[in-house]
């Protein structure tokens, strides 16, 4: 190879490969990103619904520059303990939440048995579940191979 075209070989890796990280960056930064936080063992103060009472606040924030849909929001728990889901949500759900804006909700935390939370989640409107881990990996697989036995044994005794 001449000079010149050495020069335009590597012009044209460079434009190249410039242009798949514009790409890629565009791609990966354009995405629904949503944050779930729980905040135990808080008080309101000047609200006279909630005095004297320890709270749990779940909130749900959008995080991406997608406005995304949220249509609920709770805590699985581990099995054989029955789930739950946020009823009392300011603003009310479903809710369109764009950039930066979230949603939460407040819970009298006495009510609440954090021992048997697997996950917090939010789902949106196309049917991504959006997590913040709560319990141990080893509980949580526990739990699975729980839900999956008994599963396959409702199954078996349904068909004899």
């Amino acid at each position: 190879m001449k000079g010149p075209e050495v020069v335009t070989t590597i012009i044209a890796i460079y434009g190249a490969v410039l242009s798949t990280i514009a790409i890629l960056r565009q791609y990966v930064g354009d995405r629904v990103r949503i944050k779930v936080t729980v905040q135990r063992n808080m008080e309101m103060v000047g609200d006279p619904r909630y005095k004297g009472m320890t709270l749990t606040i779940m909130t749900v924030t959008n995080i991406g520059r997608r406005p995304v849909t949220i249509t609920t929001f709770g805590a699985m728990r581990l099995q054989p303990s029955k789930n739950f889901v946020a009823i009392d949500s300011r603003p009310q759900l479903p809710c369109e939440i764009t950039e930066g804006k979230y949603i939460n909700s407040i819970w009298d935390q006495s009510d609440i048995d954090f021992s048997t939370i697997d996950y917090w989640a939010a789902w949106d409107s196309h049917g991504r579940v959006h997590k913040l881990r709560e319990a141990p990996l080893w509980r949580h697989l526990r739990s699975l191979w729980y839900t999956k036995r008994h599963f396959k044994k409702g199954k078996n005794s349904a068909d004899c």
